[in-house]
């Protein structure tokens, strides 16, 4: 195989696993095995064992005491600390964002439309979709702050969006409903230029998220 093609299977498996990863697709405590994820993800296995050794280099699985990678169980102080860092993160996005002037209708489209596609998806009950939908939203706050670094900074950390709990049924429908409303409540409070209003509501909206169930099985 050509050096071009292996690199681009291994971005490939790197991408579509680390995906997965953030959008806890993947269960925790589960062993990576290879043959399977190979095939999954349509790449060979030594570009897969490389995509597995930068996602344990950036934190997002583990290589167990013997052979394999798994994905980590997070504790209550995982969890905890995952929100700090995020609130970090999209707070001071949230601030530069006002700052620079950057909370009008052109540059937060991007925030909006996330949000009428989290609406879209939750009617079809697309859970994957609703999952990148959410995500989306936080990306497109990172974005609008027009920082490369912290861009950076935010795509390469280990920041799984957080759902402990499985719910099904109307409780999923509701929960995330009311996700959508905080998300909306979040732009509105940027669009007016409420700084300390959005990064409140940010910080509830994450605390709440992480302990309360949000995704069906």
């Amino acid at each position: 195989m050509a050096a071009s093609d292996q690199g681009s299977q291994r971005e490939q498996a790197y991408q579509r696993l680390r995906r997965l990863l953030v959008l806890e697709q993947v269960t925790e405590g589960e062993r990576l095995r290879e043959t399977e994820w190979a095939e999954r993800l349509g790449v060979n296995r030594a570009a897969l064992r490389e995509a597995f050794a930068r996602l344990e280099a950036e934190g997002f699985i583990r290589k167990g005491p013997k052979t394999g990678y798994f994905v980590p169980d997070l504790s209550t102080e995982d969890i905890l600390e995952i929100i700090e860092v995020r609130v970090m993160l999209e707070g001071g996005a949230i601030e530069r964002v006002v700052r620079l002037g950057h909370n009008t209708l052109r540059e937060l489209r991007p925030m909006k439309e996330a949000c009428d596609q989290l609406e879209r998806l939750v009617r079809e009950e697309y859970v994957l979709g609703v999952a990148e939908a959410d995500r989306r939203f936080h990306e497109a706050l990172i974005d609008a702050a027009s920082n490369k670094r912290l861009t950076m900074l935010y795509q390469r950390a280990p920041l799984p969006i957080i759902h402990p709990v499985i719910i099904s049924g109307e409780q999923w429908k509701a929960r995330v409903q009311q996700t959508l409303e905080e998300h909306r409540g979040i732009l509105t409070a940027i669009q007016a230029a409420e700084v300390a209003r959005a990064q409140q509501l940010l910080r509830t909206h994450l605390d709440e998220r992480a302990f309360i169930p949000l995704y069906a099985g």
